[in-house]
């Protein structure tokens, strides 16, 4: 029953998140959280979510952003190698709480005319996500409203942080792997967590292309606006 349900939640959150670019992480690990062990909850969830990125990135392969995702990649690999250490010393409660506000801020800034390009951005970001992604395990957000700043499509926003979460759960699951979580135990469920979220990210696809470029970015701000509130008002409750 428990698997079935899950797989089920897999299917749906990643059709959401192949419609929207993101929320869907954080729906399944919401509903993960409910029935599975604490430390299985993440590891497993990464699995789900290497499979649903990866795919979401392959049936549009052409839309990904490959200028952002090498420095990412970069950064990326830097903070895994470290994550690891601090993933065993560091305490992670007070983490939702900047996380978010700074979600928040990214996404209602007012624009500049001229866009301020950071140095470096991508790849500070793909190290931030790779340690914060042991803690947290959806941190799919944190990309959204720097996506949002470079000018990109509703296509190349969905896909490229597709791409970039790709990276991010490949890096955690090896992580994991070294740290020494079993995951043979939940290979069943994780199977079929896998084909749903394939599934979820083809349909989601197919319906993406009917949501017009503008109610997509309207949406797309709610929705990190309110993923972001969950985040800093479960911390502090």
């Amino acid at each position: 029953m428990t698997t079935a349900f899950l797989i089920t939640a897999a299917f749906f959150s990643s059709t959401l998140t192949a419609v929207l670019g993101v929320g869907g992480g954080m729906l399944l690990i919401s509903v993960m959280a409910v029935a599975l062990p604490p430390a299985a909850i993440v590891p497993v969830h990464g699995v789900a979510q290497l499979a649903s990125n990866a795919s979401r990135g392959i049936f549009a392969l052409k839309e990904i952003s490959w200028q952002i995702v090498w420095p990412f990649l970069c950064g990326c690999v830097l903070g895994s190698l470290l994550g690891s250490d601090l993933f065993i010393r560091f305490p992670s409660e007070f983490l939702p709480v900047p996380l978010g506000t700074f979600i928040l801020i990214m996404t209602w800034w007012p624009q500049w005319k001229q866009k301020f390009r950071l140095p470096g951005r991508f790849f500070g970001l793909g190290f931030v996500q790779a340690v914060l992604t042991l803690f947290v395990g959806a941190t799919g957000p944190l990309n959204m409203p720097i996506l949002l700043r470079e000018g990109l499509s509703k296509d190349q926003i969905v896909v490229t942080a597709s791409a970039l979460m790709t990276i991010v759960h490949l890096a955690k699951i090896i992580t994991f792997g070294f740290i020494g979580f079993a995951f043979s135990s939940y290979l069943p469920l994780m199977a079929g967590m896998v084909v749903a979220v394939i599934a979820g990210s083809f349909a989601g696809t197919k319906l993406r292309a009917k949501v017009p470029e503008e109610r997509f970015k309207k949406l797309f701000k709610l929705l990190i606006t309110v993923l972001a509130l969950r985040m800093i008002i479960r911390a502090l409750l």
